[in-house]
């Protein structure tokens, strides 16, 4: 019974799982408060995002590597969610590195540009888990 306790949420065992497992923690430890600053239009300190943004492209990275064709052989239905991974990552990526160009200043670039790369990414989010569910995966 987990009334008293916390649940404990074990690291999943399939290696797609395992890629979006690290991915969440890296949007809800090291990105959260950057992204949520740009979602309200605040103006970030350069500096301090540059830091924990080249800690995270090297996450990523990582992940990115764990997930190469050469590293990793799934079956079809896992390789149709690899290159969903794969492209979210990229989206999420290019997004960051735009921001990055206007120096984290959403007044210099539109709203218009911006919205788009973070709802893509959520999108592409949403769609590996109903692909992780049908693949039944430990992790979605």
């Amino acid at each position: 019974m987990a009334l008293l306790g916390r649940k404990k949420i074990e690291k999943p065992k399939s290696p797609l799982g395992h890629a979006l497992y690290e991915y969440d923690n890296i949007i809800k430890k090291d990105l959260k408060q950057i992204l949520d600053e740009m979602n309200a239009e605040k103006k970030l300190k350069a500096e301090k995002v540059n830091i924990i943004l080249k800690d995270v492209n090297y996450k990523f990275d990582g992940i990115l590597d764990n997930l190469s064709i050469k590293n990793l052989k799934v079956d079809y239905r896992s390789d149709r969610i690899r290159y969903l991974i794969i492209d979210m990552i990229g989206k999420l990526k290019t997004f960051l590195n735009e921001a990055k160009t206007y120096d984290y200043d959403p007044l210099k670039k539109g709203k218009d540009e911006k919205s788009p790369g973070i709802s893509e990414v959520k999108d592409i989010r949403e769609i590996i888990k109903r692909k992780m569910k049908d693949i039944e995966s430990d992790y979605i």
